[in-house]
């Protein structure tokens, strides 16, 4: 499953591509094999890590009448494997390699990230699918793969609330003539008439050298990936032309969906159909989009929400495509609004953007904003990859990817207005209403056929023999240096000094977080955070995020269990200013009551909203048994009720409380050395005293599982798949045989290749994935957990799976294939720890603000990778039992209750559904990916709170309701 990694020091989504740094220019190879691959060279030999991007000039567009989602339906088969590597998973994972796919309305993209010394194997394994993989696809994997599909529609568009009517909204934008008119995941009448011979057609039409880019970037010598991808892809012929879609002019549809869904409060969104990526007009609208939208002083929420109280939250995007594009504006209801008067609001806040000369300062700063996260957004290897593809393929100039956006760098204040009238005629707006209530019918976009479909006429391929290339010597890594310092105030600096990162990034850590709110008022310690955020001195939160954007700084906070961080992230000329703002920060928030009013009713709506997610309602039952609470302490989750306990004074007080010289330390990582960044410190934190006792960090309880096997449901009538939480004891973070644990873990449920999801997701097709993590809190008595979401109808029968993978555990010994799986995966992840400024920095304050040092979590992270199979399969019997164990299933009852009857289950507590957050103290999960600090993540937190630059959304409320335009597999 694709897993979504949210670094610490997230800024603000992309909104074009530019140069990763102006101090060193990042360079391409470009040119075309004989059978017309295009191929692009990207080397970066900071840390020995590779990633492939190979993007199929194919995706949704493509689809003939008949057969909406058959190019993402055919991304799953393309894992199928071929006579050469019949399991393609495998043969990455036994590299360490991380592998993926995505589809998209104008392409379809696989990528492999791993050790440079796996590229010739990688680049063996791609070619062959390619060349072969159509001959070896049979009936029973086209129907297992079908299945995949479907749970992943029920996952995150059936049953995720208010996706249903939005994916259709946004397909709506376009008439049917126009092939954006389709869901990129299909539908399900689509789906099911899909047959092998059409599949081998698509596959002989599309997967062709001459209709593919591929990018490599990373540790490589040019000229040796040039051998390398001649001997492997140069072996397949080129197959006939293949042309892309060319609409003719479409009217707009002017479109009105309203829809009920199991929503928590009403929203409207406001979308127009626009031009292509090739239009001059893209910079303007992204412009528009970030004045419109921008979540701390967009026109949006100063006119709805700080002014008029009429919504809770805001937001507007600009998302551009080869056929055309899409622009949006959203906005979700306060308590006691009508829809309708907000929906009148809507259009007049956007008809005096229209009609209002705009700011030449704000457009200068919008653009100053996109362009620096554009080039912090192409650091990461595999996000560059990526942009070159898109680059190359969708602008056809891969050096595109890698400069500032030509369009944002032309927009003016004059050509943003003008665009903006020319493509934003509210005449031609559509409208989607999203109101609570019962699950309303699914659109027939996801349900019923597209139309006749004609069959591919094409000659079926050739086989073609890629050799199989080996891997390689790894080459070394090491972490970092620490150096330290101290100031005059007692405050610890700790700094790891990275030469070639664009930003500077610091963070105050304190004690204080979660476990120490009060009884009833739990989560008041990450409120108190964010409300530090919103204005600090003489600044507004208007005004301070207007001064942070101005320098390119991002102010956030985050708080775990037990401390709490403020961060701060700006690019190296601004790092004196920057901690100015940081300290006003921290020193002097204002908490004002405009804000406070707007951030609680923020948190209101998205502790109500979360009551739709089942994954969450499983965990948090499960929390509830394995934490109960305890006399005196704060409830181990949160609720409308403990939120609306808080005062400001309460959150005033205890964010004052938190940020004492005495208890802080600031962790740094960046391009200075330690002194010249203590010297800068100093000069901003100068006479900062401690004004009271702060916090005590408080250590997060054991697990507490109950005497034998405890089973839970969580009802949820209607649902159309089950959430599936699986928990029993195993060791805690300083326990003796972590290591051991992790990797049983990992090849239990958290490899793809693992005993339950090879079975659940690969044999069977019941879920869309299975996930599994170990609980990171708690340093001793912890818990193994799996979780996963399932077809309705098949909730029992993968119940028995999971447990037949656990007493597998005690039956069948680890194997050798199964540890090195994880050991790879884990010297992977430590080769690429510092591959970004941004990512080493999110990992140096995760590890932080989680009461250990880098370098111990490190250590830990080696000894997984050192581990040996005895002590491993020594481990694993141990962790195989249920007993004890909770199991919490949430879904429709009348569905679920007879199925577990019917493998044995019958003592099963109903439990009442209570409206409640998701958990207070999740657990960070431990995978060898370079997100496995064993943090514990709050949760989540509502849209645009913690952060002077919020994140934007695109659909109705809260990105949640983001359309699926990316499907991934």
């Amino acid at each position: 499953m694709k897993r979504f990694f949210f670094a610490f020091f997230m800024l603000v989504s992309l909104a074009s591509i530019g140069a990763a740094s102006d101090d060193k220019p990042l360079e391409t190879t470009r040119y075309t094999l004989e059978n017309g691959l295009q191929v692009v060279l990207a080397p970066d030999r900071r840390v020995p890590k590779v990633v492939m991007n190979l993007r199929y000039r194919v995706g949704s567009m493509n689809e003939p009448a008949g057969r909406s989602g058959f190019a993402h339906l055919f991304e799953h088969l393309m894992f199928s494997g071929t006579p050469a590597w019949p399991n393609v998973f495998a043969a990455q994972a036994a590299m360490g390699n991380t592998i993926n796919a995505w589809t998209q309305e104008d392409g379809t993209v696989y990528y492999a990230e791993g050790l440079s010394c796996g590229l010739p194997v990688i680049l063996s394994i791609e070619a062959d699918r390619m060349a072969n993989l159509g001959e070896d696809v049979d009936q029973r994997e086209l129907d297992l793969q079908r299945n995949v599909v479907k749970n992943e529609m029920r996952q995150n568009v059936l049953d995720n609330a208010g996706s249903a009517g939005w994916t259709a909204f946004w397909s709506g934008l376009f008439p049917d003539s126009h092939p954006y008119s389709r869901a990129v995941i299909g539908s399900i009448a689509d789906l099911d008439d899909a047959s092998l011979d059409e599949v081998r057609g698509f596959f002989d039409t599309y997967y062709v050298p001459n209709n593919a880019i591929l990018v490599l970037v990373g540790d490589f010598a040019v000229e040796d990936a040039k051998a390398l991808i001649e001997d492997t892809f140069g072996r397949i012929p080129t197959g006939a032309e293949v042309p892309r879609p060319s609409p003719a002019p479409t009217a707009p549809t002017k479109l009105r969906l309203d829809v009920t869904d199991r929503v928590a409060t009403a929203s409207v969104a406001i979308g127009f159909d626009g031009p292509p990526s090739s239009s001059d007009d893209n910079g303007d609208l992204a412009i528009a989009s970030d004045l419109l939208g921008n979540g701390a002083f967009g026109l949006l929420r100063s006119r709805l929400v700080a002014e008029k109280g009429l919504a809770n939250s805001v937001g507007a995007s600009w998302t551009p495509g080869l056929l055309g594009g899409r622009f949006e504006i959203d906005a979700t209801v306060n308590e006691g609004v009508a829809v309708e008067t907000l929906e009148t609001e809507l259009r007049a806040a956007f008809e005096e953007f229209l009609s209002t000369p705009i700011d030449p300062a704000d457009v200068a700063r919008s653009k100053s904003t996109a362009l620096l996260s554009a080039k912090l957004a192409i650091e990461p290897f595999d996000d560059r990859a990526s942009a070159i593809a898109y680059a190359t393929d969708i602008l056809g100039d891969p050096g595109l990817a890698l400069e500032d956006d030509r369009q944002i760098v032309a927009a003016t204040a004059e050509s943003v207005a003008a665009t903006a009238r020319k493509v934003l005629d509210l005449k031609n707006a559509s409208t989607l209403i999203v109101r609570p209530g019962k699950r309303g019918d699914y659109p027939a976009i996801l349900l019923e056929s597209s139309g006749v479909p004609a069959p591919f006429q094409v000659a079926e391929r050739p086989h073609v023999d890629v050799p199989k290339l080996e891997a390689r010597e790894p080459g070394a890594t090491k972490l970092p240096e620490k150096t330290t310092a101290t100031l005059s105030n007692g405050v610890k600096v700790v700094h790891y000094q990275l030469p070639e990162t664009p930003m500077e990034y610091v963070a105050a850590v304190a004690p204080g977080g979660w476990l120490n709110a009060p009884e009833g008022k739990e989560g008041l310690i990450d409120v108190a955070a964010n409300m530090a955020v919103r204005g600090a001195g003489d600044r507004s939160y208007a005004a301070l995020a207007k001064t942070a954007a101005d320098i390119g700084a991002n102010i956030a906070s985050a708080s775990g269990n037990a401390r709490t961080a403020m961060s701060m992230a700006v690019p190296k000329g601004e790092f004196a200013n920057g901690l100015a703002l940081l300290a006003d920060v921290i020193q002097r928030p204002r908490f004002d009551e405009g804000e406070w009013k707007i951030l609680t009713t923020d948190y209101a709506q998205w502790l109500a909203n979360r009551e739709s997610d089942l994954p969450g309602v499983a965990a948090r039952s499960a929390n509830a048994v394995l934490f109960p609470k305890e006399p005196g302490r704060p409830d181990q989750d949160w609720s409308l009720d403990a939120l609306r306990a808080m005062t400001l004074d309460d959150a005033r007080n205890a964010f004052l409380r938190l940020f004492q010289p005495s208890t802080t330390t600031f962790y740094s990582v960046g391009s200075q050395p330690v002194e010249e960044v203590a010297q800068a410190l100093e000069r901003a934190f100068a006479g900062w005293k401690d004004v009271e006792a702060g916090y005590t960090a408080l250590q997060f309880p054991s697990a507490t599982f109950p005497a034998g096997r405890k089973v839970l449901l969580a009802p949820e009538r209607g649902a159309s798949q089950s959430a599936l939480f699986i928990a029993r004891p195993a060791p805690g973070r300083e326990d003796p045989q972590r290591a051991e644990a992790t990797a049983v873990m990992r090849l239990l449920g958290d490899d793809f290749n693992g005993r339950l999801n090879s079975v659940i997701r690969e044999e069977k097709g019941y879920t869309y994935g299975t996930s599994a993590r170990l609980m990171s809190a708690m340093k001793s008595h912890g818990g193994m957990v799996v979780e996963m979401t399932v077809g309705r109808d098949n909730t029992g029968a993968a119940l028995k799976e999971v447990f037949k993978g656990f007493d597998s555990l005690a039956t069948s010994a680890v194997s050798e294939e199964e540890l090195n799986r994880t050991i790879t995966a884990y010297r992977t992840a430590l080769a690429a720890t510092a591959e970004t400024g941004r990512s080493f920095a999110g990992y140096v304050i995760d590890t932080g603000t989680l009461g250990v040092t880098l370098e111990e979590d490190h250590a830990r992270r080696e000894r997984v990778a050192a581990l040996e199979l005895d002590a491993v399969r020594k481990v694993a019997p141990d962790l195989a039992s249920l007993t004890p164990s909770v199991i919490v299933v949430a879904g429709d009852p009348d569905v679920v209750l007879p199925q577990l009857a019917a493998i044995g289950i019958t003592d099963v507590e109903v439990i009442q559904r209570r409206h409640v957050g998701e958990p207070a103290m999740r657990d960070a999960v431990e995978t060898g990916g370079a997100e496995d600090a064993d943090t514990p993540q709050p949760g989540g937190l509502p849209r645009g709170a913690g952060s002077t630059q919020p994140m934007q959304g695109c659909g109705p409320g809260t990105g949640a309701d983001c359309p699926p335009a990316e499907t991934g597999n």
